[in-house]
C-alpha cells in the first residue's frame, strides 16, 4: 500500500495544493512557516479511517484548528474557511479518498473514504481468523518525537495482545518508545524462560527480538554503535561501543537517541504486525512512513547516511519525509525531491527541483535547490560584492580597492576561495595589461 497523491484545501496555510508522491522515497523542502510538517499531518488524516479500521488503531481527523484563516485587507477580523478538505490517492490497492470538516461544528466524514476503511477492515477479519496476512506498516514520527511520549501503558500485555497493537498511536507524532522499551523487556525475559522451559518453543519472540536489535545495529552503525538490548542491569534499553562500553540509551546523545527510538519503534511496529515474518519482518513489510526532520540532532556525516540507513533496513516502506539539510539532499535523487513555493501566479505549489541533486556537493546544492548563498551574510560579504564589481570594472589598482583587498586578507583566511577567485583575476589583468 502507498500513497500517490495528496490534495488539500484550506487546510492550515493552504488554500490548496496538490503533492505528487514517489513510490519509494519524497523528500519535502521549504523554508520555515512554509507548511512541511502540515503536509505529513494531512498525510495521517488522509490514512485515518484505514488505521482506525484496526482493534488498536485509532483514526485522524480533521480539527477545527486545521481551518485556514482568512484576512481582509486592513482589517483585524480573521474568519476560518470551510470546507477544509484532504483527498488522496493510493496504489496497491487502487483507492481514492476524500474527507472534510464542513463548519465550526461539524465532524470530518468518512463517507468518501468508505473504500479506505473496507480494506483495513477486510486485512482486521483476517487478523481474527489468525491468518498469516501480512499488514503494513504506519507511522508518524514528528519533529518532537524525542521529547514529547505517549504515557507508559504498563498494564497491557504487550506481548499476548492483537497484531494490531502495531497500530496503537501510530498516527500520532509524539514517541512511542516506553511502550516499545517495555515489550523490549517482557520479550527479552520471555525469551530466557523459552530457553530454560518447556512448551515455549512455539513461540517466536526471540526471531522477533533478532529482527529489532538487527535493525538498530544497522542504522545505528555510522555511530559506531551496536549490540542494540534491554539491559538487566540498566533497567532499560543499552547498547554497546567500542570505546565507551555498554551505556544505557537515556545517556547517549540527541542524534543516537533520536535514531534509536525511530530505528526501534519503527522495527517493532513491523514485528508486531507480522510476526509470521520472524527475523525478516522490517525487510518484507510494506508500509507508508512519516518523518518530520529527518536530519533533527544528526552531525553533517550522519546526514549524508541517514536516508540510504532507513531504506536499506525498511526496503519496502515508502518513506515520506522533511530536510532543512543539504547534505540529505546529496544522497536523493531530484525525481523525490519535492520543493514547497509559490509559482508565478502566486499560487502554492509542489514541485520537483530543475537542478540535480544526487551526488553533488551540498554547498551546490543549498545555492541551486535551496536558492540560499552557501557564503554567509557577515559584514565581509558586502565587501567581498563590493570588490569584485571592482575588479571586473577594471578598478583593480584603485585606492578603494586597495584598501578592500587590505583588509579583506586580514580578516579572512588566505585560502578563502572568493579571495583568491578576485587575486587570480587580478593578476590575469595585470598579464593583459602588460
Amino acid at each position: 500500500m502507498k500513497i500517490e497523491n495528496l490534495r488539500i484545501e484550506n487546510f492550515r496555510r493552504f488554500e490548496s495544493l496538490e503533492i505528487d508522491f514517489h513510490p519509494e522515497l519524497t523528500v519535502i523542502i521549504a523554508q520555515n512557516g512554509q507548511g512541511k510538517t502540515s503536509l505529513l499531518d494531512a498525510c495521517s488524516i488522509a490514512l485515518g479511517t484505514f488505521v482506525g479500521a484496526f482493534d488498536f488503531g485509532r483514526s485522524k481527523h480533521i480539527e477545527v484548528k486545521d481551518a485556514r484563516y482568512k484576512r481582509l485587507p486592513n482589517s483585524v477580523n480573521n474568519e476560518q474557511q470551510f470546507p477544509v478538505k484532504v483527498s488522496a490517492t493510493y496504489t496497491d490497492p487502487a483507492l481514492k479518498i476524500s474527507r472534510q470538516l464542513n463548519g465550526l461544528k461539524s465532524r470530518t466524514t468518512v463517507k468518501d473514504a468508505e473504500s479506505l476503511t473496507h480494506h483495513g477492515k477486510q486485512l482486521g477479519e483476517k487478523v481474527r481468523e489468525l491468518e498469516q496476512a501480512t499488514l503494513p506498516v504506519m507511522a508518524y514520527f514528528g519533529a518532537g518525537r524525542l521529547w514529547i511520549t505517549h504515557k507508559n501503558a504498563s498494564r497491557k500485555s504487550v506481548l499476548s495482545t492483537s497484531r494490531t497493537m502495531g497500530y496503537e498511536d501510530c498516527l500520532s507524532s509524539a514517541s512511542n518508545f516506553k511502550q516499545m522499551q517495555q515489550w523490549m523487556m517482557k520479550a527479552t525475559y520471555a525469551a530466557l524462560q523459552q530457553r530454560e522451559m518447556g512448551g515455549y518453543e512455539t513461540y517466536n519472540l526471540s526471531s522477533q527480538l533478532t529482527a529489532v536489535k538487527n535493525t538498530v545495529d544497522k542504522i545505528l552503525e555510522t555511530a559506531g554503535w551496536s549490540n542494540f538490548h534491554y539491559s538487566m542491569s540498566h533497567e532499560e534499553l543499552a547498547m554497546q561501543h567500542e570505546e565507551l562500553g555498554i551505556l544505557p540509551v537515556s545517556m547517549l546523545s540527541d542524534g543516537v537517541r533520536a535514531m534509536v527510538s525511530l530505528a526501534a519503534d519503527l522495527s517493532w511496529r513491523c514485528v508486531k504486525l507480522n510476526p509470521h515474518l520472524g527475523v525478516g519482518a522490517p525487510l518484507q513489510t510494506e508500509g507508508i512512513v512519516m518523518l518530520d526532520e529527518v536530519d533533527m540532532h544528526l552531525h553533517p556525516e550522519w546526514q549524508q547516511t541517514v536516508i540510504h540507513s532507513l531504506r536499506t533496513a525498511f526496503p519496502k516502506v515508502q518513506f515520506i519525509v522533511t530536510t532543512h539539510s543539504p547534505q540529505v539532499l546529496s544522497t536523493v535523487p531530484k525525481e523525490c525531491i519535492r520543493l514547497i513555493g509559490n509559482n508565478a501566479a502566486g499560487q502554492t505549489i509542489a514541485s520537483e527541483p530543475l537542478a540535480f541533486s544526487y551526488g553533488e556537493p551540498s554547498g551546490d546544492i543549498l545555492q541551486s535547490i535551496m536558492q540560499v548563498d552557501p557564503q554567509p551574510p557577515v559584514p565581509e560579504k558586502k565587501m567581498l560584492d563590493e570588490l569584485t564589481s571592482l575588479v571586473d570594472q577594471g578598478e583593480y589598482k584603485s585606492p578603494r580597492a586597495d584598501e578592500l583587498l587590505e583588509e579583506l586578507s586580514a580578516r579572512l583566511n588566505e585560502r578563502h576561495p572568493q579571495l583568491g577567485k578576485i587575486r587570480r583575476s587580478i593578476r590575469r589583468q595585470e598579464a593583459l595589461n602588460g
